[in-house]
């Protein structure tokens, strides 16, 4: 057995044996990769906070002069002179536009408002075009089918003559678009409770790789050692001793109630959780003087559960470093070893954002009549086309 107190863990001087000795050393190591961790997340909050207060505003405004656009263009649905291609390219455009604008993590607003006039503008066409027009054949309504599911996101389990149903009476348009809700609803629990599986599909050995496959997530060590830790009499004593002085009902000062409440749950995580450093850690602070009585194994099972911390702390690093959240995507796109580069790429995003916010005013300023909308789409198919070409360098060999 070793005794030794709490606040000698990291101790140079203290040396009890080879495996306390590499438990000082983890222990070392796991304090400087937590401070290093926080000042990575402390170091991209701050970075965070100075770009956002930089080009946050520039996003807003291009964001609501996008909704704008998409306001302009929406009222041009029922003007009849815009038909065929050119109609399917306003719906495409129209469509883009707003999930463009929802994408966008700095706007603020809603698009309910604007995708509702959508909704209704394209049931207010559809019944133009029903009223004039002839039985849609099977394509057309495929087609139909098509527009819905892109629009919607789900697929279209409705027949042939639901379908023209819808076509032909755009006005009930709403009542569709519950029963598509309620269609998918259905199909998602349909999917949830059918769960059943034919034993004749599963080989002779698919039982006996998932008992073993079992016994072996069981029998991980890092959960083994923490259990044995944690059964230890000198861990329990100390979390015990620590749970009564950090209890906020034995506390009198009602200021200090707060803290005391927050330290009792941090405990209460770090035994649930099975992590031994916190818990050794705040021993340190509110009970060094604490003896600790560990056998060797249980000496060898905190050595592994600390092994364990190291490698988890430095995945962490590197998660950090590479997260998709706002905070993360900010920190990947504008940082730089300088800051003259840091402020020079967002100096860049700020006047893209400038010119965008000019171009899009300038579609809203131009886009006033059915002319110039027929004229923008026109535009906009035929650029489209060409996409579909290769740039004229990488034509060399090219047989037309």
């Amino acid at each position: 057995m070793t005794r030794i107190r709490v606040s000698d863990i990291q101790s140079c001087d203290v040396t009890v044996n080879k495996s306390w000795e590499k438990i000082s050393t983890l222990w070392d190591q796991i304090s400087q990769l937590q401070a290093r961790n926080q000042r990575l997340e402390t170091k991209i909050s701050t970075f965070f906070d100075q770009a956002k207060s930089q080009f946050e505003s520039y996003e807003i405004e291009t964001c609501s002069l996008a909704a704008m656009k998409v306001e302009r263009l929406i009222s041009f649905i029922a003007r009849r002179t815009i038909k065929g291609e050119r109609r399917d390219a306003l719906y495409e455009l129209i469509q883009e536009e707003l999930n463009a604008l929802e994408s966008n993590p700095f706007w603020t607003g809603s698009t309910a408002e604007l995708r509702n006039n959508f909704r209704c503008q394209i049931a207010a066409d559809s019944q133009r075009q029903a009223e004039k027009a002839p039985e849609p054949d099977e394509f057309e309504t495929e087609a139909f089918r098509d527009m819905l599911e892109e629009m919607l996101g789900v697929d279209i389990d409705f027949e042939h003559e639901k379908l023209v149903e819808m076509m032909k009476n755009p006005q009930d348009f709403e009542q569709y678009l519950k029963d598509i809700a309620q269609s998918a609803q259905e199909k998602h629990a349909d999917i949830e409770n059918d769960d059943s599986m034919d034993e004749d599909e599963l080989d002779d050995d698919f039982y006996d790789r998932a008992f073993n496959s079992f016994k072996q997530e069981e029998s991980d060590p890092s959960i083994d050692d923490i259990k044995m830790l944690f059964k230890s009499s000198a861990l329990n004593k100390l979390y015990k001793k620590m749970a009564s002085r950090l209890h906020p009902d034995k506390e009198r000062d009602e200021s200090l109630k707060k803290e005391k409440h927050e330290l009792m749950q941090k405990l209460s995580k770090a035994k649930r959780d099975g992590d031994v450093f916190t818990l050794l850690q705040m021993g340190q602070q509110w009970l060094p003087d604490f003896e600790l009585d560990l056998s060797q194994s249980a000496l060898k099972a905190m050595i592994r559960v600390l092994e364990t911390n190291v490698k988890s702390l430095n995945h962490q690093h590197r998660d950090i470093g590479s997260d998709a959240s706002l905070k993360g995507m900010v920190w990947n796109r504008f940082s730089a070893r300088s800051k003259k580069q840091q402020q020079t790429n967002i100096q860049q995003h700020i006047d893209s954002l400038i010119v965008s916010q000019a171009d899009i005013q300038e579609s809203i300023d131009t886009l006033t009549t059915v002319k110039s909308v027929n004229a923008y789409l026109k535009e906009r198919i035929e650029a489209e086309r060409w996409n579909f070409f290769p740039n004229v360098s990488d034509m060399h060999g090219c047989p037309f």
